[in-house]
């Protein structure tokens, strides 16, 4: 849903302990399982206030991911 992607962008551009909760978890990365990971990850966003399961992560990364790339070649062209 549109509300939950805008929600999730919010989170991850303005909360600063979710930012920061996720470098964290980034370092810790060789040392966990996928499973451990992304459980880590949700619960960082369930304490940003934003419920998510697996799937639904995955889903908003990458359509995140694919925004990101529509808006870079945006701006290249606009160059």
């Amino acid at each position: 849903h549109f509300e939950d992607a805008a929600r999730f962008n919010r989170a991850l551009d303005t909360n600063q302990k979710l930012r920061d909760g996720i470098a964290e978890l980034a370092e810790q990365f060789p040392r966990l399982t996928e499973e451990e990971y992304i459980q880590r990850v949700l619960e960082l966003f369930q304490r940003a206030g934003l419920e998510l399961t697996g799937e639904e992560l995955k889903m908003l990364l990458a359509l995140r991911r694919e925004t990101d790339r529509i808006l870079l070649r945006k701006n290249q062209k606009g160059e």
